[in-house]
């Protein structure tokens, strides 16, 4: 049997569908799974839940969006699958149509949380398949099984920086997708140097290239043997290097949710997003969210002050640090 997954959501939705994804092979052990979606987020975290990973931009999924008949060259594309999950396309009444009279059994579902829903987003992704358990409860995590090649690669980018195995490494990513979602940028200073205060802790600085430089100013105020700085890495690398942490400390966004699938021991600062929906999933994951006169996070308008009430000691506390 050939399956086929859409996927259009960034690293972190990736990371949280994971859990539907190995439910599913459990209900088809001998199904073979072909997974589309962004192709640089996917590839890095999918070995193991697909037997093939493409890009959803190179599939003809806009001749679903559109009114008319397919052609028959995209019919049989989609007619080589005997069974698809469409995680996009439910809110629209052609993709639907068209989905559905190439494959009647097709799952379209949507998985993103309205405001009141009260389910987090991996156990929406379970529910969506129709076949998951009927607790409401979160499903079990997943979590990334890196080759062997690849923590490797890891190991020697690190020790090329001048990081020794035996040295604890600790990561810090201060950026995330939006600004309302990012700690103080002095907190994490005085966190990198609290941190950096124990004996041969190492300091792994991550930043993505739409936050260029929040890790620079971090690694200027320490001295600098005691930093990696870590910027704009293919994730397929940075998973590798990440592999090697023994904790991390970050904002909302993708690299927490890579982390947290490593088994990463994490502290995970939360402001406007709620945890209730968006979490990683883990057990060694501690969420610190904080809206308490926050007048963005109870009415709606206005700046988010939320993130100024978590305090750089309860991280060094979740941290167990």
């Amino acid at each position: 049997m050939e399956i086929l997954i859409l996927h259009p959501g960034g690293l972190g939705d990736i990371l949280l569908s994971l859990p539907a994804i190995r439910l599913l092979r459990s209900q088809f052990p001998s199904a073979s799974f072909t997974i589309a979606a962004n192709i640089d987020y996917l590839a890095p975290v999918a070995h193991g839940y697909a037997e093939r990973v493409i890009s959803l931009a190179a599939l003809p999924l806009h001749r679903l969006y559109a009114p008319g008949v397919l052609t028959d060259e995209e019919a049989l594309f989609w007619k080589a699958f005997e069974r698809i999950v469409s995680w996009t396309g439910s809110g629209n009444s052609e993709f639907v149509r068209n989905l559905k009279q190439i494959y009647p059994d097709a799952c379209i579902a949507s998985w993103r949380p309205g405001p009141e829903e009260p389910r987090h987003v991996s156990r929406l992704f379970v529910d969506s398949l129709g076949i998951g358990i009927a607790s409401r409860t979160t499903p079990p995590p997943a979590c990334i099984l890196l080759e062997s090649e690849s923590r490797t690669q890891g190991l020697q980018w690190l020790m090329e920086r001048g990081w020794e195995e035996q040295d604890p490494l600790v990561a810090l990513h201060p950026g995330a997708g939006s600004v309302d979602k990012r700690w103080p940028l002095s907190r994490f200073i005085r966190l990198a140097q609290g941190l950096a205060l124990r004996k041969s802790v190492k300091l792994l600085l991550i930043e993505g290239p739409a936050e260029t430089g929040l890790a620079m100013q971090i690694a200027k105020a320490l001295p600098a043997e005691k930093t990696i700085l870590a910027a704009s890495l293919p994730l397929h690398l940075l998973a590798a290097v990440m592999s090697w942490c023994k904790m991390f400390a970050g904002n909302d966004s993708g690299v927490a949710h890579l982390a947290a699938a490593l088994r990463i021991r994490s502290a995970v600062l939360f402001g406007p997003t709620l945890p209730q929906h968006w979490a990683p999933l883990g057990e060694n994951v501690s969420v610190l969210r904080n809206p308490n006169g926050c007048e963005a996070c109870a009415s709606g308008p206005g700046p988010h002050t939320c993130l100024d009430n978590i305090s750089v000691d309860e991280v060094l506390i979740s941290l167990g640090a």
